[in-house]
């Protein structure tokens, strides 16, 4: 395994006014006949398209097309919401985006719970993909779901929240928010957040994700891991990628929700990868 601790990482990349992830792509689209990159970013649990705003945004004024859907029923979808949502229809969501958009080497990046299913666009369409990020991500082999490997309490908790609050149709928002996110709470990125999150499709958690291929199949990886603090729901993962040959392993010194608090250092990351 490859491996490099992230000790300084450029600052003060361009800021531009906000404006949804999917606008800032476009304006970026003109970048990709100039040697500019293709990023396609999933985001995690309860949240939405919109949680990749300001990594978008530096990525776009650097050049780059930048994609950051929602999954059926969440986010700017959460309209969507139903029982027939399992972890197949996340999958193809990320893939419809990358064929109907006709991307081609992408740099894929999965946050948290997005580490599924950018697994299973990569066992689907590996001719599509340059690179696979994994941002502080869950990996699954295959047969396994997300419960799988989360601690036993945490599963637990999830189900009987959504059997409680839904009738086990979707787990809804955590409060508290966790603290290992790294949001103060009472500041404004916490009540940014925590107005935006939306219940989370509870079958996307329990179905198994399906594989033909090995982790990756093939593609370059890269797992990003938040240190300041550990999630320790995501500890079964650092383990798996640590127990496997060709991964690049990279120590970023921000909490779980580093796109959000530490956009610079994270897009800093994102377009050094080719």
């Amino acid at each position: 395994m490859q491996r490099r601790t992230l000790l300084k990482l450029v600052a003060g990349l361009p800021a531009m006014a906000a404006a949804p992830a999917l606008a800032a792509g476009r304006q970026g689209a003109a970048g990709k006949d100039a040697g500019g990159k293709t990023y396609v970013l999933a985001h995690g649990s309860w949240h939405g398209g919109w949680c990749w705003r300001l990594v978008a945004e530096r990525l776009a004024a650097a050049g780059h097309r930048v994609y950051a859907p929602s999954y059926t029923g969440m986010g700017d979808r959460a309209h969507l919401l139903s029982r027939s949502i399992t972890i197949d229809t996340f999958v193809e969501d990320l893939v419809q985006v990358i064929q109907t958009e006709e991307l081609n080497d992408v740099i894929l990046v999965g946050h948290s719970f997005g580490g599924i299913p950018i697994t299973g666009v990569a066992d689907r369409i590996p001719e599509r993909l340059a690179h696979l990020v994994y941002f502080d991500a869950i990996v699954l082999q295959s047969g396994q779901n997300a419960f799988s490997v989360y601690p036993q309490a945490d599963a637990d908790a999830r189900i009987a929240a959504a059997s409680k609050a839904t009738d086990g149709l979707a787990v809804p928002i955590p409060d508290p928010i966790p603290a290992a996110w790294g949001f103060k709470e009472g500041s404004a990125d916490h009540a940014w957040v925590k107005r935006r999150l939306t219940a989370h499709p509870l079958a996307s958690y329990t179905t198994p994700l399906t594989l033909k291929h090995p982790i990756g199949n093939g593609r370059p990886r890269t797992y990003i891991h938040c240190t300041q603090p550990e999630l320790g729901v995501l500890e079964a993962s650092r383990k798996l990628v640590k127990s496997q040959p060709g991964w690049n392993w990279v120590d970023l010194a921000a909490p779980h929700e580093a796109h959000i608090t530490h956009p610079d250092q994270l897009a800093a990351l994102l377009l050094g990868l080719s």
